[in-house]
């Protein structure tokens, strides 16, 4: 199982209300509810109250703007994962619903991540419905935050809790992260670009592009170029189909019928440095798929999740800035044995829409 994710939201005493902070992070409102005695309510009769009776040591960090509450019983960590070290398996404790989860996590020493599968055909494997586990980690709120702003599309909902001043500090450095990457993103000379993909018969749906021309300069001219039918109409992607989905990682393709790149007909280009430093760390990103270092072509991914362990061998050079709902849909067409689906993702068209001044 992958370890667990963000927690759910709850509702908040009056005073607990009062003495709540928000912070902005990434565009997402988190709000810190601090209070002596907090008590849930929860969205199904079989839950119980969470009472504490003593001064807690740890606060509900939520998302204000969706759900404005603070503590077990709203719905904060939907299709949100987080990893953790196991303080109580899931496998071995199944309750009714996130609110019963949150609460034995509360309940439970060292706990500080609750994830629980919300999903009635189950979360994948022999994960079942029902399934809660229990988990700790040390950076609790900074994981929150970042799952929050990334939206997994995971089965599992979940929730965290952590202090005041681990969510100011989390929300701090969260600024300082969006800061970074929206210089990345909007660097003058950027060029956005757009690829319309259909699904079987439907009709054909566009994401748009922004690519990284500062950073990554040699993967983002050649992708540009194929969005232009440059240097002639076979460096193109029209007509390709995504031949390779896998399920919250990526979604792949390439040119049919051509070796080479754009920038190097029938030949490779190498990495860009620049590109090769940045993190495979939310969906929307796009990779290039290689054979090796320097070895680059008109092949390349929709990054879906965080994938650490693609950083330093493939270049980033470029992220989704609109209809990422539809790279989600490619990527839900993969399969649980990941044998190829019968359903097919195919581009339809490419183009070019402006480059940033």
């Amino acid at each position: 199982m992958r370890p667990g994710r963000v927690r759910s939201a709850h509702a908040l005493s009056a005073r607990a209300r009062a003495l709540r902070r928000a912070a902005s992070v990434l565009g997402v409102v988190l709000a810190c509810a601090c209070a002596r005695r907090l008590v849930a309510h929860s969205p199904s009769a079989s839950a119980t109250k969470l009472v504490l009776d003593e001064e807690p040591t740890r606060d509900y960090v939520v998302n204000a703007r969706e759900v404005g509450t603070g503590v077990c019983g709203a719905t904060t960590g939907t299709s949100t994962e987080l990893d953790g070290a196991v303080v109580r398996w899931g496998s071995e404790h199944v309750v009714a619903d996130a609110t019963a989860c949150c609460e034995a996590c509360s309940d439970a020493s060292g706990c500080n991540v609750w994830v629980w599968c919300s999903d009635a055909d189950g979360c994948g494997g022999d994960r079942k419905f029902g399934e809660c586990w229990l988990k700790k980690r040390t950076d609790a709120a900074k994981a929150m935050s970042a799952a929050l702003v990334r939206r997994d599309r995971s089965r599992w909902t979940s929730g965290a809790l952590f202090s005041e001043a681990e969510a100011t500090e989390a929300a701090a450095e969260a600024r300082l992260l969006e800061t970074a990457r929206a210089a990345v993103r909007d660097a003058k000379g950027n060029q956005r670009v757009y690829l319309d993909v259909a699904i079987d018969e439907e009709p054909a749906k566009r994401i748009e592009f922004v690519l990284y021309a500062e950073v990554s300069p040699l993967a983002s001219e050649n992708f540009r170029r194929m969005c232009a039918l440059e240097p002639s109409a076979e460096y193109t992607w029209v007509g390709s189909k995504f031949y390779r989905i896998l399920d919250r990682f990526i979604d792949q393709t390439g040119p049919q019928g051509i070796t080479g790149s754009a920038v190097n007909p029938n030949g490779t280009f190498d990495d860009d440095k620049g590109g090769l430093q940045l993190k495979h760390d939310r969906p929307g990103l796009l990779s290039v798929a290689n054979a090796g270092p320097n070895t680059n072509t008109g092949h390349f991914s929709i990054v879906m999740a965080p994938a650490p362990h693609l950083d330093g061998s493939y270049v980033i050079f470029g992220e989704v800035v609109s209809g990422l709902e539809h790279a989600w849909a490619i990527n839900a067409l993969a399969t649980e044995s990941g044998d190829p689906s019968p359903r097919v993702a195919r581009i339809t068209a490419a183009g070019v829409l402006e480059t940033s001044s």
